[in-house]
C-alpha cells in the first residue's frame, strides 16, 4: 500500500514541519525565561506548566497504554500476548512504573538523610555537647525537636506510640528556638552550625532530584516519539494528512510541557543542558521519520515484529509517564505541603481547570493520533 502511493517530497517535509514545531514549542519556554525582554506574559509558564501535566497525564492513559495493548493483543501475535495472557501491556507498564520507582530511590536525595537528620538529631547533639561539658536532658531535647509532617506519620505515631523517635522529624532548631529552656541554649552554636550544612546540602539535593525527574520525564517521553514518526512516515493519502495534523498537535502539546518543566529548574549561567534537552525532544520524532522513510517499503507496522516492537516500547513509555506524572508531576504540584503555601484559592482553581483542559485535549488529539 505504501509503495503504490507514497510522496517522498511530502514525507520529507512533513519532517521539516515536525522537526520545526517541535524544537519551537519546547525551547519556547526557555527562552521566555532567559528574555525576559521579550514580555511574555508573567502567567505564561504557570498556564503551559498546568496544562501540560493534563496533557503528560492524558498522553499516558489515552495514547500510549490503550496503543500497546491493541498491538500486544493483535490476532497476528501469538496465542500468549492475545489469548493466553492478554494483560501483557498493562503487565510491562507496570513493570516500568516499578523501575523508574527504584531509579528514583537510588538517586534520590532522600538517600543522604543520614547527613540531613543531622539538623536537629539529639544524638549529635548530645554528643557533641558532651565535648564541650554540657549534658542536657536527652528526653527534653528529642520532645523539642518533633514534629509530624504528613498523614501517614501520624498514622504511625497512632499504630506505635512508643515508638523510638525519628531523626529524619526533627526540625531544625531556629524553627524551635523560642521553646528551648534556657538551659538548653549552650547548645545555639552546635545546632545552627548543623542546620546551615543541612541548608547548603538539602539545595544541592533537590536540585540534583529534580534534574533527574526531568530527564526520566524526557525519556519516557521520547521513547515513543520516535515510533510516533515511524508511524507517520509510513502512512500515505488522506491518513497521512489527518496524522500529520493530530502529531504537529501532540509535538506542540507535549514540547511546551516538558519546556515549562526544564525552565523551572535552576540551570548555572551558560549552561547548554536545557537547550539540549529541547533540542532532543525536537529531533526525536523527525528520526522516526527518517527511519520511516529509509524503511517504509520494508517496514511494515502490522507484521507480527512491528507489532511487538510498538506495543512493547507502548507500555514502558506509558509506565514511565504514569509514574512521572502523577508522583513527580500532579501529585508535587497539588498534594505536597508546599503547594498549599504556593498555590491558594483561586489559583488552585485554575491550576485544577488547566490540567482538566490539557488532559481534555489531549484525549481528542487521541481519536487521530
Amino acid at each position: 500500500m505504501a509503495a503504490r502511493s507514497y510522496d517522498l517530497p511530502f514525507h520529507v517535509g512533513a519532517l521539516a514541519i515536525i522537526l520545526t514545531v517541535s524544537t519551537l514549542a519546547c525551547a519556547f519556554p526557555l527562552v521566555a525565561v532567559k528574555f525576559p525582554a521579550l514580555c511574555i506574559p508573567a502567567n505564561f509558564l504557570f498556564v503551559v506548566r498546568h496544562f501540560g501535566t493534563g496533557v503528560l497525564i492524558a498522553t499516558a492513559f489515552v495514547h500510549l497504554l490503550p496503543t500497546a495493548f491493541i498491538s500486544l493483543t493483535d490476532p497476528c501475535l501469538p496465542s500468549l500476548w492475545n489469548d493466553r495472557y492478554p494483560a501483557m501491556a498493562g503487565a510491562i507498564s507496570l513493570a516500568a512504573v516499578f523501575l523508574i520507582t527504584v531509579i528514583e530511590m537510588v538517586f534520590s536525595h532522600g538517600r543522604s538523610a543520614c547527613s540531613l537528620s543531622h539538623a536537629f538529631d539529639p544524638h549529635v547533639a548530645m554528643e557533641q555537647g558532651s565535648e564541650k561539658g554540657i549534658s542536657p536532658d536527652r528526653e527534653q531535647i528529642a520532645n523539642r525537636g518533633r514534629r509530624v509532617n504528613s498523614t501517614g506519620q501520624q498514622l504511625q505515631r497512632l499504630v506505635d506510640a512508643n515508638a523510638t523517635i525519628d531523626s529524619t522529624e526533627m526540625v531544625p532548631y531556629k524553627t524551635i528556638r523560642k521553646d528551648i529552656p534556657v538551659d538548653f541554649l549552650p547548645f545555639a552554636e552546635i545546632v545552627d552550625e548543623l542546620t546551615e550544612q543541612d541548608s547548603l546540602h538539602r539545595g544541592k539535593s533537590k536540585q540534583k532530584n529534580a534534574v533527574l525527574q526531568c530527564l526520566l520525564l524526557e525519556l519516557s517521553i521520547l521513547f515513543h516519539s520516535v515510533f510516533i514518526g515511524m508511524a507517520l512516515s509510513v502512512e500515505v493519502d488522506d491518513a497521512f494528512i489527518v496524522l500529520l495534523i493530530a502529531i504537529s498537535f501532540h509535538q506542540t502539546f507535549e514540547g511546551l510541557a516538558l519546556g515549562s518543566r526544564i525552565s523551572s529548574l535552576s540551570w548555572s549561567d551558560g549552561s547548554v543542558k536545557p537547550w539540549l534537552m529541547a533540542l532532543a525532544y525536537g529531533c526525536t520524532t523527525p528520526i522516526g521519520q527518517a527511519i520511516g522513510l529509509a524503511t517504509h517499503s520494508l517496514y511494515d507496522p502490522d507484521s507480527e515484529t512491528g507489532l511487538l516492537v510498538v506495543g512493547i516500547m507502548n507500555a514502558i513509555s506509558s509506565g514511565l509517564l504514569i509514574y512521572t506524572a502523577l508522583v513527580d508531576l500532579l501529585a508535587e504540584d497539588f498534594l505536597s505541603d508546599q503547594s498549599w503555601h504556593v498555590l491558594r484559592g483561586r489559583r488552585r482553581f485554575m491550576a485544577c481547570f488547566l490540567v482538566f483542559l490539557g488532559a481534555f485535549g489531549m484525549s481528542l488529539v487521541g481519536a487521530w493520533a
